[in-house]
């Protein structure tokens, strides 16, 4: 499979679904991804799946939503997880994965922005010592739904070269580079700002975010697990033994700004 030209470049946010009923087999079916195929950024966080049906959203609509739209679906996925260092960008990292596998079974999605944990955990009468850390809702796009995909950022504005203050020569990414970051920049974010930039090296790219004001601390940090994930993916779809992305500290001078955040790095 064409990882990105399959199923990355397919995955568009939706915001209106039919009443369709998502069938037990496709939800087992996103419930074996999670547990047998899915891949953590931090394995030792740990986390859980759990979905929602009927009229949560509205049960939930003053916690979480989109522009302040708690959209209505067929399923509500929620994950938890434990409250640790990184557990939003890996809560973004699984649920991203979990979203293409809903886009690899003919169904849409949409990130819901959490402006009160808490209170959704409450609404939906979770019993858990996990956080909610993410909310997706889910199901099948509606027949008169006409959106269209959003823009996405070009490669030239994604892409830097080795630092913050140097160029990038796309003319220089062999092909399979080029599809990673052409799924980083087709990821989702609040908006769609996509609020970060990707340095490109000879032997690595660094993941860097930019201020937002419109975005939430929540959103931001799963934005980061999100662009982290399509890249991985990619990366693993033609190279299984793929390096993945780490936390540690860059080891070279990336040249940032005050109000540019060093977040990740990965080998390639």
């Amino acid at each position: 499979m064409q990882y990105y030209e399959d199923i990355v470049k397919k995955r568009n946010s939706c915001r209106s679904f039919s009443d369709r009923k998502v069938e037990d087999a496709e939800l087992m079916a996103i419930r074996e991804y999670y547990e047998d195929e899915e891949s953590d950024l931090v394995d030792e966080i740990g986390t859980e799946l759990l979905f929602f049906f009927g009229n949560v959203h509205e049960a939930i609509s003053k916690s979480v939503g989109y522009n302040g739209i708690c959209f209505k679906a067929p399923v509500y996925m929620v994950l938890l997880s434990d409250k640790a260092d990184h557990y939003l960008e890996n809560a973004g990292y699984i649920a991203q994965g979990i979203t293409l596998k809903i886009t690899e079974l003919g169904m849409a999605a949409c990130w819901m922005t959490i402006n009160d944990a808490a209170a959704v955990k409450k609404a939906l009468d979770i019993d858990s010592d996990k956080e909610v850390a993410c909310v997706v809702a889910f199901g099948y796009r509606a027949e008169d739904n006409d959106e269209k995909a959003a823009p996405k950022i070009s490669l030239d504005t994604l892409c830097m070269g080795c630092d913050f203050k140097t160029e990038v020569d796309t003319d220089l990414f062999y092909p399979e580079l080029e599809d990673c970051l052409r799924a980083c920049a087709h990821a989702q974010s609040f908006q769609n700002l996509q609020p970060y930039r990707m340095l490109v090296d000879t032997d690595r790219v660094y993941l860097v975010g930019l201020p937002s004001e419109m975005t939430n601390e929540y959103d931001t940090h799963l934005n980061y697990g999100i662009v982290m994930f399509n890249f991985y993916a990619v990366m693993w779809a033609v190279r299984p033994e793929a390096p993945r992305w780490s936390f540690e500290p860059s080891d070279t001078d990336l040249k940032l700004p005050d109000d540019v955040t060093y977040i990740a790095k990965c080998r390639i």
